[in-house]
């Protein structure tokens, strides 16, 4: 057994699980710039760009997935990353023996939206639109469970 406590042990996960998160929003970043390259729609200046009037339609329809994929991380990655933190202060202000299963709560919840963050960005990516919209009810569900198990234990402070 661990001397380490539940609540600990939530800051250390959301620590990594951010992390993982920035990583892979920096990825899905880079293959943008990569997809733009392609298709011609990187800056002027950008000369080592393939030129617009030579870029395929198949350049262009990646270009336009991948920023439907950045768009998508930036409607729902920068909110919940508030909330995750928020709800991580409330459960660690809490008393720590009255919120063990709010911090073990916490930890699953944050895991399956970073998993679900990054595929949704793979199955967003192939083009499967029921897995994508299922992908991302889950990490949505996610989202809101997140937020109310820091309010829940909001009440917990002494």
């Amino acid at each position: 057994m661990s001397d380490v406590s539940r609540s600990t042990q939530a800051i250390q996960v959301t620590s990594i699980l951010s992390i993982i998160l920035w990583a892979k929003v920096f990825a899905t970043n880079m293959g943008l710039g990569g997809a733009k390259n392609n298709a011609g729609a990187r800056a002027p200046e950008d000369g080592y760009q393939t030129p617009a009037s030579e870029a395929s339609d198949e350049a262009k329809v990646a270009m336009d997935r991948a920023q439907r994929i950045v768009n998508n991380d930036l409607e729902n990655i920068p909110y919940t990353l508030v909330l995750t933190w928020g709800a991580l202060y409330s459960i660690n202000a809490a008393d720590a023996s009255s919120v063990e299963g709010n911090a073990l709560a916490h930890i699953i919840m944050f895991a399956i939206f970073v998993a679900c963050r990054i595929l949704h960005s793979v199955v967003y990516s192939k083009g499967l639109s029921t897995a994508r919209s299922l992908v991302w009810l889950i990490g949505a569900l996610c989202s809101f469970g997140i937020a109310i198990n820091g309010a829940v234990a909001s009440f917990k402070i002494p």
